[in-house]
C-alpha cells in the first residue's frame, strides 16, 4: 500500500534556504521487525547545519534527507513486534532520514517515551540525551564534587548534561556567547560566564570539560584541566561563523585545533578524547544496553522554539546563528 508523505531534502550545499520540502509516495509495507510512525515532531541538531554546509564528512551522497530524531504515533507494526502497539506515542533515533512526516524503522530504534515527557519534549531528547550520557558516564565518569566545564551550556546537549551533573552532585560552569543567556544557565544550578568573561577568570582544576567549539578553544581549555582531568570534544562549531561555513572559517578552525601527542598527555596526566554520538545510532547492542537507564536518569529537555516543517529554513537559521536556547524542533 502506498500513501503520500512529505520530506525535507538537502540536494546541494549552501545556506538554509537551499533546504527543499517535497511530497513523495510512501510504501507502507512493513518487514516483520519494522514499525510505521506518523511523525509529529523532528529534532534539529547542529550536525544538520554542518551537513547542509558540506562540512559533515559522513553525510550521505546528495540528495538525502537529514535528521536524527523524531517523535510520533505508531500507525502499524510488523508481525514480530511485541513491544509496541498501534496508537502508542513513541520517539526514535534515526541516523539520517528524520525530517519526514512518515517513517518506517526497526523496532530496536524506537523508544518508549518516559513518563513526564510529551511528544515535543520526546523529539528533543534522543540525540542530546545520548550525547550527554556518553560524555558524562562513558568518557567523563563524572562523580560527586567533580568540577565540570560545558562550553555549549545553553544548547540542547548542555541543558541535558547540566541536569545529569546535578544528579551526581558535580559542580558545573557553563559558557555562552550572550550575556542575556547567563540567567538561563544559572537556573540549572551552574555558574555562568560568557566566553569573553571566562577567558579573564582564574577558573581551573576542571575534572571534565565538554568542548563543542574546537579550534583555539581546545588549547585554552586544556590548560584549565586538573591532574587526571579529561576533555571530550564533540564538535567544531567554530567552523561556522555568523551562520555560514566559509573556507576561511574552516581552515582557521582546523589550523588552530591543537595536536596532543601521547607523551605530552602522559607527562601532564591529562586526557583528550572525542566521539560522534550519531555513530551510536546504528549500534543495536549499545542502544539496547544503555537506553533503559533513561528512566532512572530522566531529564527534561528545554524546547527553545518550534517551527512548522515548511519553515525549516528559518529553524536552521535560528539554530546556526545561536538565537535560541535549548532545542529547536520541527512540527509536521
Amino acid at each position: 500500500m502506498n500513501s503520500k508523505f512529505h520530506y525535507i531534502e538537502i540536494s546541494k550545499n549552501g545556506p538554509a534556504d537551499t533546504l527543499e520540502i517535497n511530497e513523495g509516495s510512501f510504501n507502507e509495507h512493513l518487514a516483520d521487525d519494522e514499525i510505521l510512525i506518523d511523525v509529529k515532531y523532528s529534532g534539529i541538531n547542529f550536525a544538520d547545519i554542518l551537513m547542509r554546509l558540506g562540512l559533515y564528512r559522513d553525510a550521505p551522497k546528495k540528495p538525502f534527507i537529514p535528521g536524527y530524531e523524531l517523535s510520533g504515533i505508531v500507525k502499524a507494526i510488523g508481525s514480530s513486534v511485541t513491544k509496541f502497539k498501534v496508537g502508542d506515542e513513541v520517539m526514535a533515533g534515526t541516523k539520517f532520514g528524520g525530517y519526514v512526516s512518515k517513517i518506517k524503522l526497526k523496532d530496536w530504534q524506537v523508544l518508549e517515551i518516559p513518563d513526564g515527557l510529551n511528544l515535543k519534549e520526546a523529539a528533543a531528547l534522543p540525540v542530546n540525551y545520548i550525547t550527554a550520557y556518553i560524555a558524562a558516564h562513558e568518557f567523563g565518569r563524572i562523580r560527586k564534587d567533580d568540577r565540570v566545564l560545558i562550553d555549549c551550556a545553553t544548547g540542547g546537549v548542555g541543558v541535558v548534561l547540566m541536569q545529569l551533573c546535578e544528579k551526581v552532585g558535580a559542580e558545573v560552569v557553563g559558557l555562552t556567547t550572550s550575556p542575556a543567556k547567563k540567567d538561563f544557565i544559572a537556573s540549572y544550578g551552574a555558574k555562568a560566564y560568557t566566553f569573553q568573561e571566562f577567558e579573564n577568570t582564574d577558573e581551573t582544576n576542571f575534572d571534565f570539560i565538554l568542548n563543542s567549539s574546537g579550534g583555539k578553544s581546545l588549547k585554552a581549555q586544556y590548560q584549565r584541566l586538573s591532574k587526571s582531568g579529561k576533555m571530550c570534544c564533540i564538535g567544531l562549531q567554530s567552523a561556522v561563523t555568523d551562520g555560514k561555513g566559509n573556507f576561511f572559517s574552516q581552515i582557521k578552525a582546523a589550523i588552530t585545533s591543537p595536536w596532543y601527542p601521547i607523551l605530552k598527555l602522559v607527562m601532564e596526566s591529562k586526557s583528550v578524547s572525542g566521539f560522534n554520538a550519531l555513530s551510536y545510532f546504528d549500534d543495536e547492542p549499545w542502544m539496547q544496553k544503555h537506553l533503559p537507564s533513561m528512566e532512572s536518569t530522566l531529564v527534561k529537555p528545554f524546547i527553545g522554539e518550534v517551527f512548522k516543517a515548511e519553515d525549516v529554513a528559518r529553524a536552521h537559521q535560528t539554530l546556526e546563528q545561536k538565537k535560541t536556547r535549548g532545542k529547536v524542533i520541527l512540527e509536521w
